[in-house]
């Protein structure tokens, strides 16, 4: 993906009245998340950002960072969901040597190592449905979290179909077709929230 060069006409009337609309819809402050966060991946230096929108540089520098981190997650206002939080059942990712296992609540999944299409359905849906954090998926699979918001925009777009290794030896592993396989694995992720224990097994 190429930095695209922007020209310099700009229509302040059309830029007051999307902006307008935008805010309604996102909320002033998340929309102001986004675009110093866009003037970042477009090459503006956070010194020039952070005098555009009263901040400091620091905090701009601690934006950006949140965001690669935590995805989408990271426009959001930690201090207001800070109580939300706190309901959030503990969340336990543990090696065994065969297996992930992920406690949550008092459910535990336990995810063969070697199935990687598993690991995969299971730590973006439990992700995509706020059960995990989006570092705490990356865990699952061991990625770092910036890689692993990669595959979750693969899952938004593509579905299970784009988690799937696409090298033809990985293909011809399952013994049933993918589709069938991230309709079972959901399943599984659904009794999460009936603190049921079982094996993806």
């Amino acid at each position: 993906m190429h930095c695209p060069q922007l020209p310099v006409e700009q229509s302040l009337s059309h830029g007051e009245n999307r902006l307008e609309k935008a805010a309604q819809t996102l909320g002033k402050d998340v929309l102001k998340r986004l675009i110093i966060f866009v003037l970042y991946t477009l090459g503006f230096n956070r010194e020039l950002i952070a005098k555009l929108f009263g901040y400091q540089v620091a905090g701009v520098k601690t934006l950006v960072d949140r965001v690669l981190i935590n995805g989408l997650e990271g426009f959001c206002d930690h201090r207001k969901t800070k109580i939300v939080s706190e309901n959030k059942p503990s969340v336990a990712i543990a090696d065994t040597e065969t297996h992930k296992e992920i406690n949550l609540s008092e459910a535990v999944i336990a995810v063969p190592k070697d199935d990687i299409l598993a690991r995969k359905i299971i730590s973006v849906t439990l992700v995509e449905t706020g059960s995990l954090s989006n570092l705490e998926g990356a865990k699952i699979l061991d990625y770092t979290p910036q890689a692993f918001g990669r595959l979750r925009e693969k899952y938004r777009f593509q579905g299970s179909y784009g988690l799937i290794d696409q090298r033809q030896g990985q293909k011809s592993d399952y013994k049933v077709t993918p589709e069938v396989k991230a309709e079972i694995l959901f399943q599984i992720c659904n009794k999460v929230r009936e603190n049921t224990t079982f094996s993806s097994e």
